[in-house]
């Protein structure tokens, strides 16, 4: 955690704090986060890895977007990994008929 030891007669204050009079600026850092950002970038900037992320874009977030916008599915009502399994099984399902549904009446 990094702090200004006085802020109260700073020119610059209106611009760098939000905070209260007789507060000064804090800025905090967690190295831990910082390395994880770092290495995530690190990985997305790599072709192959690339390319799988930006398949995920396509086949996988739409369906959890659909699940918690269309189906109100933002939070398991069970206890337990097996239970929370099958209810998400369930989900998976609802939206499989969904789109099969969509698909047979189109052709």
């Amino acid at each position: 955690v990094y702090e200004c030891e006085d802020c109260c007669n700073c020119p610059y204050r209106s611009q760098c704090c939000k905070s209260k009079e007789g507060n000064n600026r804090k800025i905090s850092i967690n190295v831990k986060w910082e390395q994880q950002k770092e290495y995530i970038r690190a990985q997305l900037s790599d072709n192959k890895t690339g390319k799988i992320y930006k398949r995920r874009k396509i086949d996988v977030e739409p369906v959890f977007g659909f699940l918690k916008a269309n189906l109100r599915f933002n939070r398991f009502t069970v206890r337990g990994k097996f239970k929370a399994k099958i209810e998400m099984g369930l989900a998976l399902i609802a939206v499989n008929l969904r789109k099969y549904m969509q698909h047979t009446a189109a052709a």
